[in-house]
């Protein structure tokens, strides 16, 4: 999560910040990443009585890597989104000039809200398709 909040400071993604302010979300990053990499490494001595005993197993940390990250990005997606919802409500609505579909939608508005016009978009483009029968 540390890595994702870094890459949507850097990249102004709004929409997937958990503290607005980005010297402190560059900092909180930096020391999760950190964090992550001290607890992987060096928690109980892993170094010396699993890594270079047996080795690391590559299909497990495969697996572990995937689930973590897959978490990761669930579980900053939703939690922004109620960050957004109930903490930074904004009242003036800064919508962008013209119509931003995908990942940069983030920029300006949560999760929750990019879902809800896309199946606003959706339900859009199928009234018009729809035939009397």
């Amino acid at each position: 999560m540390g890595m994702l909040q870094l890459i949507a400071t850097c990249n102004q993604l709004k929409g997937m910040l958990f503290i607005r302010n980005k010297p402190i979300t560059l900092v909180l990053s930096i020391a999760a990443i950190v964090f992550a990499f001290w607890w992987f490494f060096y928690r109980d001595s892993r170094l010396d009585t699993v890594m270079r005993r047996t080795g690391l197993e590559g299909a497990e940390q495969f697996a572990v890597f995937c689930w973590t990250t897959f978490t990761a990005l669930v579980v900053t997606l939703v939690l922004s989104s109620l960050l957004q919802m109930f903490v930074y409500r904004r009242n003036a609505r800064g919508e962008p000039e013209e119509r931003i579909e995908g990942a940069y939608q983030l920029r300006y508005m949560s999760w929750f809200e990019a879902l809800r016009e896309a199946f606003r978009r959706r339900d859009e483009s199928d009234a018009g398709t729809r035939h009397s029968g």
